[in-house]
C-alpha cells in the first residue's frame, strides 16, 4: 500500500486562471494560503502530472492532486453502498449520512470513493459532483472518462435538475417560495461558513410538504450550485435545518464537533445527530445516449425516524 494518499481538486469554471496555491487555499479548509504554499515546496502538490509551482495557473476541468501521508483509519462506517443505478457508463448510489465524498488529508477509508473501491474491484469511478459528508441521498460517478466530461459539463451549464428534502425548524410560512439571495464566504473564523447577501447569485425553490409549530418537510429545488446553498437560504429565513451544525446560529456547535466536544445536550439542542437534508432525486441526460434520466434514493431510516418524531408526513409520491 503507498503511503501516500492522493486528493484530486477538480478546478471549475470561475477557477480558470487562478494560480495553484490560490486556488487550493479556496478549496482547503484547514490550510491557509502560506501553508498551501509550504506543501507547493515540498514537492506534494501535482498539476499536468508533475510537481506544481505556487505561480501556476489552473483551467477548467484541469485537476490539480495533493499528496498527504497516509494515517492510521478506523474501519469504514458501511461496507457497501446501496446502489441506485448502474450501467456501463455511469454508477449512481445512495450516499448515507456521515460519509464523506472522497478523501480529505485525514479521511481516506470512510468515504464514498474508498467503499466503492472495496465494493467494486478494479473500478474507479470519477466523482461529477458531491454531497456534504451529512447529507444523504443520490450520488452520481461516471465509469469512464467521456462520462465524466459530459456529466461535468451538464452540471457546469444547470442542465442536471436536483430535489432536496429538508426538515427544518419552526413552521415554514410559505406554500411555495424562491429564496434569490447571492451566496459568498462569511467574514469569521469558520473557512467554510458561507452567507447571504454577498458574493454569487443563488437562487433555490422550496415547496411546503408538512408543517407543524415546531418543524417543516420542505422541498428544496436549487437553481444555482453555490457551495451550502440550501443551508444558507434557509438559515437566512430563520429556518435552519434540523441538526446542521454549521448554520444553527453562529456555528459554536461546529466548532465543537470539529474539537470532538459535542455534547448529547448539544445534539438534543440542534435536533438531530446530523443534518436533515436528503438529495432525493436528480434528473440529466444520459452522458452516452442523450436520454433522460431520473434516479431517486428513498429516505433512510434517521430521516423518517425525525420525521415521526415531529408528527409530520412524507407525501406518498416520495415515499
Amino acid at each position: 500500500m503507498s503511503p501516500w494518499v492522493e486528493v484530486p481538486f477538480r478546478a471549475q469554471a470561475e477557477h480558470s486562471g487562478l494560480r495553484v496555491d490560490a486556488f487550493l487555499a479556496a478549496r482547503l479548509r484547514r490550510y491557509s494560503r502560506a501553508e498551501v504554499q509550504r506543501l507547493i515546496r515540498g514537492g506534494r502538490v501535482f498539476l499536468r502530472g508533475r510537481a506544481a509551482k505556487p505561480s501556476a495557473r489552473v483551467a477548467k476541468d484541469e485537476t490539480v492532486v495533493v499528496r498527504y501521508p497516509r494515517r492510521p483509519e478506523p474501519d469504514p462506517e458501511h461496507a457497501s453502498l446501496a446502489v441506485v443505478f448502474e450501467d456501463r457508463d455511469l454508477l449512481a448510489v445512495c450516499k448515507p449520512g456521515g460519509v464523506l465524498s472522497h478523501p480529505t488529508d485525514r479521511v481516506v477509508r470512510n468515504t464514498v470513493i474508498a467503499i466503492l473501491a472495496a465494493q467494486f474491484p478494479g473500478l474507479r469511478p470519477h466523482l461529477v459532483h458531491r454531497l456534504d459528508r451529512e447529507t444523504s441521498g443520490v450520488l452520481l460517478l461516471a465509469k469512464n472518462p467521456a462520462a465524466a466530461r459530459s456529466l461535468v459539463d451538464q452540471f457546469t451549464r444547470r442542465r442536471v435538475e436536483k430535489e432536496y428534502l429538508a426538515v427544518v425548524f419552526g413552521r415554514f410560512p410559505h406554500a411555495l417560495t424562491t429564496v434569490d439571495l447571492p451566496i459568498g464566504r462569511e467574514d469569521g473564523d469558520i473557512k467554510v461558513r458561507q452567507a447571504a447577501g454577498r458574493g454569487r447569485e443563488a437562487a433555490t425553490e422550496f415547496t411546503r410538504l408538512d408543517a407543524c409549530e415546531r418543524a417543516s418537510l420542505l422541498l428544496a429545488k436549487p437553481r444555482t450550485g453555490r457551495l451550502h446553498q440550501i443551508r444558507v437560504h434557509l438559515a437566512a429565513l430563520g429556518h435552519p435545518i434540523v441538526g446542521d451544525k454549521l448554520y444553527s446560529g453562529e456555528g459554536a456547535a461546529y466548532l465543537k464537533a470539529v474539537r470532538g466536544e459535542l455534547t448529547a445536550e448539544d445534539i438534543d439542542g440542534l435536533g438531530a445527530p446530523r443534518q436533515l437534508l436528503h438529495a432525493f432525486r436528480v434528473r440529466f441526460a444520459h452522458p452516452l445516449s442523450g436520454a433522460p434520466v431520473e434516479l431517486r434514493a428513498p429516505l433512510p431510516e434517521d430521516f423518517l425516524a425525525r420525521l415521526r418524531t415531529f408528527g409530520l408526513q412524507a407525501p406518498s409520491n416520495i415515499l
